[in-house]
């Protein structure tokens, strides 16, 4: 069987095999408390990547700025290198091809298939007929040289990154029951979430606080009650270490052009009108 980690892409009747080079570092870690990356250069192809972003799943991807897959199925193998010829040749799935610059992208389960068998020693390998030729097959494969390290420095990131990222967090909402004055549980665990991303990025620089009620009960009523709500969360994120003039804080009772659903007709439309927002701004998005 041919070598399965080649120094260049090279063609082999109608094969183009992408293989990293041996003579390279292997395997590079971009680690912060944001996202983490363990990275493989591909030569003439692009990138391997596993990537995980806070509050996210990790997936795997390559990356190619003209990738020569056609789009459809691909068989992903598990080749042995060629300094273990006497390991066998196994198909592990069927992955998706897209004509893009991310051409494959991979899901948590998949992404940790992949782990596993550059933990074995082995060459994962994608394979897919090229999209110029019905006749070439391209196949593309990472190298479990020096994955090991690289890996333990990625997990180890793993574990640090924030239980949340900036786009889950950037348009929150805190529903409330009917009636209901004081955060419970649920809601400090929602809104210290928040909190952990804002010690951990100064980026952000201003938040927006804005209580709603539903149409039930008398107007005046529900501008108090907004009121009160709306200042609960204030006042919780300023116990939290939070710069109390980062708050805007503002309340609206149940003016109709602010609800969520205009006509309530049911206890579900009212739950859904009963809440506090809050709107995170960061530096780099005022720009």
């Amino acid at each position: 069987m041919a070598s399965q980690v080649l120094s260049t892409s090279v063609h082999a009747g109608s094969v183009s095999s992408f293989y990293p080079d041996l003579g390279e570092d292997g395997w590079s870690v971009d680690t912060s408390i944001f996202e983490c990356s363990l990275i493989q250069q591909i030569p003439n192809f692009g990138t391997a990547v596993f990537y995980h972003q806070a509050g996210e799943s990790m997936r795997f991807y390559l990356r190619s700025p003209n990738s020569p897959m056609q789009e459809g199925r691909a068989l992903l193998t598990s080749q042995p290198p060629r300094w273990r010829q006497d390991l066998q040749v196994r198909d592990l799935a069927y992955v998706d091809v897209q004509r893009s610059r991310q051409p494959v992208v991979m899901d948590a389960a998949q992404s940790q298939l992949l782990i596993a068998e550059l933990g074995r020693g082995m060459v994962p390998t994608l394979m897919r007929r090229a999209w110029f030729s019905d006749t070439e097959s391209v196949h593309v494969g990472i190298s479990p040289v020096r994955f090991g390290e690289a890996y333990a420095e990625y997990h180890q990131c793993q574990g640090n990154l924030l239980p949340v990222n900036f786009g889950q967090i950037e348009r929150s909402t805190v529903f409330w029951a009917t009636g209901q004055r004081e955060l419970n549980d649920e809601q400090r665990a929602q809104l210290d979430d928040i909190v952990t991303y804002m010690k951990a990025d100064p980026a952000v620089h201003a938040v927006d606080i804005n209580g709603f009620t539903d149409s039930a009960g008398n107007a005046r009523d529900n501008l108090e009650l907004s009121r009160i709500r709306a200042f609960a969360v204030q006042t919780y994120l300023i116990e939290q270490g939070i710069d109390e003039n980062m708050l805007t804080t503002r309340y609206f009772g149940s003016t109709p052009q602010f609800r969520i659903v205009r006509n309530e007709q049911s206890a579900e439309d009212r739950d859904r009108n009963r809440r506090v927002t809050l709107r995170l701004h960061r530096h780099a998005d005022d720009d």
